[in-house]
C-alpha cells in the first residue's frame, strides 16, 4: 500500500510542469518557434514554388494523347466506289499521341518568373512583418509582466511598512494619528487586491504569447523592471536602415517589379511560340479494308509519324490586352503608392523616435523623485519611531512614495516599449541589449 501511495507522488511530482525562466531573448526566440499565425504565415511562403513549377510546366514539353475503340459497320471498295453493309458489324481503334517542346517564347517565361519570383519575396516581407509585429507584442507582455511583478513586490514592501509604523505610532497613545495610518493601511489592502489582478492576468498573457503555454509555466528571468542605458543615434541613422529594411519598403519596389513583369509578358503573348512538334496518329478496323497508295486518305486504317517546327499560337487579343492593361494599372497604382508610404513611414519613424527622446527625460526626472519620495517616507518613518512625528505627515509621505514609484515603474516600462516602437518603425532590431 504504502510503495503505491509513494508511486502516485512520484507521478504526481513527475508530470508537473517546469517553470522556464527566459530572458527577452530568449523569449522572444522562443515566441517565433511556437506563435501559430507565423507558422501558417510561412507555409504560404511556399505557395510562390508551386508558381514557378506553373510556369515551368507551361513552357515546357508536353505530351498529349487519346486511344479508344468502338463499333464500325462493314464496307468494301475504295474512295470513289464503296459498298456498305449496316447488316455487319466490326471494331474500330482509333489513337494518337503529340509531343511539343516550345523553344523560344520571346522571353514570357523568364517574364513569368520574374513576376513570380517578386510576388514570393511580397510573401517572404510579408512574414518580416508578422515577426516584427510578434516581437513588439512579446517585449510588451516582458515588460509588462515585470511591471506588475515590480509594483507588486513594492505594495508588499509598503505594507510591511505600514504596518510598523502602526505599531510605532501605537505608543504615542494617540489614537486620531493611529486612525489615518490604519485607513491608510486598508486603502493599501485594496490596491493589492487589484495588482495582484493584474499580475496573474500578465503572467497568463506572457506565458500565451510567448509559448502558447499554461499561465506560469513561462516566465521573465527578472525579478523587477530595471532602467537600461541605451545610446540613441541620430535620426538619420534609423531613417537610412528603415529604407532598406521596413517590409512595406520593399514590398511596394517587388510589387511593382511584379506587375510590370506581369504586363510584359501578356502583350508578349499576343505572339506565337516557335517550338518541335511531333506526332503519331493510329487506326484500324477489322470490316474495311486498308486503301492503299501513300495519296489516299484513309481514316480507318492508317499510320502517320508527323515532326517537325513551327508557331504555336492562341489568338486571344481581348484577352491578353486586357491582363496586360490590368497588370500596368496595379504597377502604376503601386507606383503612386510608393511616394505616400516613403513619407507615411519616416513619419512614423520620427514619432517613434521623438517619443524614445521625451521616455529618456520622462524616466530622468521620474528617477529623481523616486529617490527624493524614497528619503522623504524614510525621514518621516524615523520621526514616528522615535515618537516626533504625526501620523499624517507619514501618510502623506507614504502617498507621495507610492505616486513616485508608480510613475517611476510606469517610466521605465514606457522607456522599454518607446525602444520597442523604435525597432519596430525602423523595420530591425536596434535596441542595443538585444543586438
Amino acid at each position: 500500500m504504502i510503495s503505491i501511495f509513494c508511486l502516485l507522488i512520484s507521478l504526481q511530482f513527475g508530470f508537473a510542469a517546469e517553470v522556464q525562466h527566459l530572458d527577452l531573448k530568449s523569449s522572444i526566440d522562443l515566441a517565433m518557434q511556437k506563435n501559430a499565425e507565423l507558422k501558417a504565415q510561412r507555409v504560404e511562403e511556399k505557395f510562390g514554388q508551386s508558381d514557378l513549377d506553373k510556369i515551368s510546366g507551361e513552357f515546357g514539353p508536353r505530351l498529349d494523347g487519346v486511344i479508344g475503340v468502338g463499333p464500325i459497320t462493314k464496307a468494301t471498295g475504295n474512295a470513289t466506289n464503296a459498298t456498305e453493309d449496316k447488316d455487319t458489324w466490326g471494331r474500330s481503334y482509333a489513337g494518337g499521341i503529340h509531343f511539343s517542346q516550345p523553344l523560344f517564347s520571346w522571353g514570357r517565361k523568364g517574364l513569368y518568373q520574374k513576376a513570380a519570383i517578386a510576388a514570393q519575396e511580397v510573401k517572404r516581407e510579408d512574414t518580416r512583418l508578422k515577426e516584427s509585429e510578434l516581437r513588439f507584442n512579446v517585449k510588451e507582455a516582458y515588460y509588462g509582466l515585470l511591471y506588475t511583478n515590480s509594483l507588486q513586490d513594492f505594495i508588499q514592501g509598503v505594507k510591511q511598512d505600514l504596518e510598523k509604523s502602526l505599531a510605532d505610532s501605537a505608543k504615542s497613545k494617540n489614537p486620531k494619528e493611529n486612525f489615518r495610518l490604519e485607513l491608510f493601511l486598508q486603502e493599501v489592502e485594496s490596491k493589492t487586491a487589484d495588482v495582484k489582478q493584474n499580475h496573474e492576468l500578465a503572467k497568463a498573457g506572457f506565458a500565451l504569447r510567448v509559448g502558447n503555454a499554461p499561465s506560469g509555466s513561462i516566465l521573465p528571468k527578472e525579478e523587477w523592471l530595471l532602467p537600461t542605458n541605451r545610446k540613441l543615434e541620430s535620426f538619420d541613422h534609423y531613417a537610412a536602415i528603415a529604407r532598406e529594411a521596413r517590409p512595406e519598403f520593399r514590398q511596394l519596389r517587388l510589387g511593382i517589379t511584379a506587375r510590370r513583369a506581369q504586363a510584359s509578358a501578356e502583350w508578349k503573348g499576343l505572339i506565337p511560340v516557335f517550338g518541335v512538334l511531333i506526332g503519331y496518329d493510329y487506326a484500324s478496323t477489322n470490316v474495311r479494308p486498308a486503301q492503299p497508295g501513300v495519296f489516299a486518305y484513309d481514316p480507318y486504317n492508317r499510320h502517320v509519324v508527323t515532326a517537325g517546327v513551327g508557331f504555336k499560337f492562341d489568338l486571344q487579343y481581348d484577352l491578353q490586352k486586357g491582363k496586360a492593361e490590368r497588370a500596368e494599372a496595379e504597377a502604376e497604382e503601386l507606383e503612386a503608392k510608393q511616394e505616400y508610404a516613403d513619407q507615411g513611414i519616416l513619419v512614423e519613424l520620427q514619432k517613434a523616435y521623438a517619443e524614445v527622446a521625451a521616455a529618456d527625460q520622462r524616466l530622468d526626472a521620474e528617477t529623481k523623485a523616486y529617490k527624493t519620495g524614497k528619503k522623504w517616507l524614510t525621514s518621516q518613518m524615523m520621526s514616528v519611531g522615535t515618537g516626533l512625528g504625526k501620523g499624517s505627515d507619514l501618510v502623506d509621505a507614504y502617498g507621495a512614495r507610492a505616486e513616485t514609484a508608480k510613475n517611476y515603474f510606469e517610466a521605465v516600462y514606457k522607456h522599454h516599449m518607446a525602444w520597442a516602437a523604435l525597432s519596430r518603425a525602423a523595420g530591425r532590431e536596434v535596441d542595443p541589449t538585444l543586438q
